[in-house]
């Protein structure tokens, strides 16, 4: 087994005190022969630490031989156990149960003791919609962060060149996957910045201004959180875009006639040739011929207007319109209390929940 160690010039892109002691957070990445412990193992662990005066560092753990993975394991596990938080990429499903089933055939109890995970894969998914990344694997989000690696191999391709290495111990093949795993691990400290994705759609935002023209509403949302890249989709027709702390929400209008439905439609009388509902109370004056006993899909009133699709259900007090009876859209009468922070905030959250973008435990 061999161990390289040395000093690593790199910067948080997240605050780490927000989410504990810099101190006590391992950062880590492994290689790998094959995708199951049950036949194949680990070749290499890198690992990232911090200390005062020492700074951010590097570890890396080299099995040069294959009967060397014992070794390499009580080493690498001796040295994190003090560690109470293990930051990674995708870990929980791959990393941390390969280190463990590789740990277990060498009888280590509780490798990684009362350690709490920080998989930066679980925390971004729920985000994916957003990030125009067709895949959320490490390089593909390192690519929309603007991170630039020197190493242009993948896990599965160094394989190969580990295998080639035991037979001719090249010097140039060892720097090959020692490269892929030091990026690996070290670009963990720039794709923190990921987690500012949902601290900006879980969090606050406050009402920056709001228009309607274009057919459509427009309001701009300010939040106390930066991310790193400019994001957005369409959800449902409504659009949102989202840049440094604005996020830009875009809704259209409907213009045309839409009815009103009335819940208590005992209390109506429809009249046909009006295509209308009446109350009762003004009915009496209608000729019998000219009306009848109002059902619950013609007891409504038309409005002809200008129309914004509710997110969710209309503030106390604004009438509810629908192009039909049990509409699959609702909608209120665009009006100058519509464009306030009042019925804006709200909205905003409902739309960003049934987005699938608020309400995630983290």
């Amino acid at each position: 087994m061999e161990l390289f160690t040395r000093p690593a010039a790199v910067i948080p892109a997240y605050p780490l005190r927000n989410l504990g002691d810099p101190d006590r957070f391992l950062f880590l990445d492994i290689e790998t022969t094959g995708l199951s412990p049950a036949s194949a193992q680990i070749y290499l662990i890198g690992a990232l630490t911090h200390t005062e005066p020492m700074g951010w560092v590097l570890r890396q753990w080299f099995a040069d031989s294959l009967s060397a993975e014992e070794e390499m394991l009580r080493s690498f596990f001796e040295f994190a156990a003090p560690y109470r938080t293990l930051v990674h990429y995708n870990g929980d499903s791959f990393d941390i149960p390969f280190l463990i089933r590789c740990a277990g055939q060498y009888g280590i109890e509780r490798p990684f003791g009362g350690a709490s995970s920080l998989d930066l894969y679980r925390a971004v998914r729920p985000f994916r919609k957003v990030l125009g990344s067709g895949r959320l694997n490490q390089k593909s989000m390192e690519r929309l962060l603007g991170i630039e690696r020197m190493d242009r191999m993948n896990g599965g391709e160094l394989i190969e060149v580990y295998n080639t290495w035991l037979r001719t111990r090249e010097t140039a093949l060892k720097q090959q996957f020692l490269l892929h795993n030091e990026e690996d691990v070290t670009n963990l400290l720039t794709l923190l910045s990921l987690l500012s994705y949902r601290d900006f759609f879980l969090g606050d935002f406050t009402l920056k201004s709001a228009s309607a023209e274009n057919a459509a509403l427009t309001a701009r949302f300010e939040s106390r959180t930066r991310i790193p890249a400019a994001s957005g989709g369409t959800f449902g027709g409504v659009r949102l875009d989202a840049e440094e702390n604005t996020l830009q929400l875009i809704v259209p209008l409907f213009t045309g006639t839409l009815f009103h439905f009335f819940e208590n439609y005992r209390d109506y009388y429809y009249l046909p040739l009006e295509n209308r509902a009446i109350h009762k109370s003004l009915a009496e004056f209608v000729d019998k011929s000219a009306k009848e006993r109002a059902t619950a899909r013609n007891a409504c009133v038309p409005k002809e207007g200008t129309f914004l699709p509710l997110a969710g259900s209309a503030p106390e007090g604004v009438p509810v319109f629908q192009a039909e009876f049990r509409g699959a859209v609702k909608y209120a009468e665009l009006s100058g209390d519509l464009l306030t922070a009042r019925f804006l905030l709200p909205y905003l959250y409902e739309v960003l929940r049934l987005a699938g973008l608020r309400g995630q435990l983290l």
